[in-house]
């Protein structure tokens, strides 16, 4: 079988991975609260929170692939 090729990533890139981590998480902290409250102003909160995960998530991701990077195992 083929040697898997090892990988040299940037700080800048090994940050890039790490923050998509971190956006997922908060995308799931955001569902987790919206799926637990029933205020109206908590529902939003946690809507606005998804969407601000999403758009950082979104984001990130382009770069990453512009990058050429792929997770971290």
């Amino acid at each position: 079988s083929e040697e898997k090729k090892k990988i040299k990533y940037t700080d800048e890139d090994i940050a890039i991975l790490k923050d998509i981590e971190e956006s997922i998480k908060e995308m799931e902290v955001a569902r987790a609260l919206f799926n637990s409250v029933s205020d109206h102003k908590l529902i939003e909160l946690a809507i606005h929170e998804e969407d601000v995960a999403r758009t950082r998530f979104d984001y990130l991701i382009v770069m990453a692939k512009r990058r050429g990077l792929r997770k971290i195992e």
